[in-house]
């Protein structure tokens, strides 16, 4: 809600310049928060919420869209690599993205979804399992303490964004991404959030 009124507050203030010019092309830089779902309380001691065990890191995309299609509402083509600058998981992803402006086009709206593939982890470890040695405990302990275990290697990615046009060819992004496939491929299925913002910069004439 803050970021929204943020957008509405930059988007009245921008000169009559920054409003909707002809679609382009558009390529993006941005950093986002890894890992930042919000369960409910605590876990217990030593333990730790699916989705959650990489976060405090933080990822940098790269994205590029598309000018829009005149098909089926206007849709970006989009591509984007996330990569997570901790060591943790990172992603690559198509799609497509689905924007509206408002305000004269100093202010826009964007859902979307795509296919996501990562370097990171399919399936849990269980550090607790009996049996282990104090040192093979301690190495799964730390998979589990800090790396998420997808399920599939291949995910999908919706995605939402507020933008403000500051001017035809740039505008700012706050940005919400998130990777999970819904237990569709298997029953371990934890997903994850992140949130930024991204600096986008419109392509060619």
């Amino acid at each position: 809600m803050k970021m929204m009124l943020l957008g509405a507050a930059l988007a009245a203030a921008a000169p009559a310049s920054a409003q909707l010019a002809a679609p382009r092309a558009e390529a993006a830089a941005g950093v986002l928060d890894h890992g930042v779902n919000f369960p409910k309380g605590a876990p217990p001691p030593g333990t730790f919420y699916a989705g959650t065990e990489e976060g405090g890191t933080a990822d940098v995309q790269l994205l590029w869209r598309s000018r829009p299609l005149a098909v089926a509402l206007k849709p970006r083509l989009a591509a984007k690599l996330q990569v997570n600058t901790g060591g943790r998981t990172s992603f690559a992803a198509i799609g497509a993205e689905w924007r509206q402006h408002v305000l004269g086009g100093r202010l826009y709206g964007q859902i979307g979804i795509g296919l996501a593939v990562h370097n990171g982890r399919l399936n849990e470890v269980d550090p607790f399992a009996p049996g282990l040695t104090p040192a093979e405990r301690a190495r799964l302990y730390e998979i589990y303490a800090n790396r998420t275990a997808f399920g599939s290697p291949v995910l999908f990615n919706p995605s939402f964004s507020i933008g403000v046009r500051l001017s035809p060819r740039v505008a700012v992004e706050a940005a919400w991404e998130h990777y999970s496939h819904a237990r569709l491929f298997s029953r371990q299925n934890p997903g994850i959030d992140m949130v930024g913002g991204r600096l986008v910069l419109g392509l060619g004439r």
